[in-house]
């Protein structure tokens, strides 16, 4: 007779990890050293953008990332309103994919070589060297970084990931409420988004942030509740 799946172990390792990442990066938010972080999430915003275009049947001309931790991804044709959503959204599901994947598959050198080729492939083929040429570098050494993690003990691609999952899911946050709350008039996904589906930007912003937190939450809760241990199953009849 099957039996009930076990639930999930508190991993109590992993939320001390974690509580700690997210304290460090709090307190640092201001500060050089979480800088690069923002930069990553910046270009993983763009990226998602780009891969939004792709999916609904679009294309991508040109991607930029510049030193104020702005950026932009220029695309033709595609589904706008997916894709002016894209980009907040996308940095939020790449932090709660990296946190998951490095915290319950244990996959993060694998992870961290593809994170790696990605970022470098993108910033050699889409990011132009003319006028992006800051955003073109950081992109390869970044990109170079990761595949250099994935090839170090796992322990180093795990932390990694962590701290950039961590990192992506607040900036997502912080971001929508900075362009689309606290500066409503600035242009902005959301003010983009609203001039295609007649819903204010505010409306937008205040749903995505919803959603971010709610998203956050929950892939917060799974990172920290590790996977049940297998145990054989008696395959005679009783």
């Amino acid at each position: 007779m099957a039996r009930k799946a076990a639930p999930g172990r508190f991993d109590w390792r992993s939320l001390l990890l974690l509580a700690a990442i997210y304290v460090a990066v709090v307190f640092l938010w201001e500060t050089p050293w979480v800088y690069p972080l923002k930069l990553v999430v910046v270009f993983l915003h763009e990226i998602s953008h780009g891969a939004a275009a792709i999916l609904t049947g679009g294309s991508v001309l040109e991607i930029h990332v510049a030193r104020a931790e702005a950026g932009h991804c220029i695309t033709q044709g595609g589904n706008g309103p997916l894709i002016y959503s894209a980009g907040y959204l996308g940095s939020l599901l790449f932090g709660v994919v990296l946190l998951l994947l490095s915290t319950r598959a244990r996959a993060s050198q694998p992870v961290s070589a593809l994170m790696g080729v990605l970022l470098l492939g993108v910033a050699a083929a889409l990011i132009p060297w003319d006028g992006s040429r800051f955003g073109k570098v950081f992109g390869v050494l970044t990109g170079g970084l990761f595949i250099a993690l994935s090839m170090a003990p796992a322990i180093w691609s795990a932390t990694a990931l962590r701290i950039v999952a961590v990192t992506s899911c607040l900036y997502a946050i912080t971001d929508i409420k900075s362009d689309v709350l606290d500066r409503p008039g600035i242009e902005s996904d959301a003010t983009r988004l609203a001039a295609v589906t007649d819903i204010s930007a505010t409306t937008w912003g205040a749903a995505w942030i919803v959603l971010s937190l709610a998203v956050t939450s929950i892939a917060f809760w799974l990172a920290v509740t590790a996977p049940p241990m297998k145990k054989s199953v008696d395959s005679r009849a009783g």
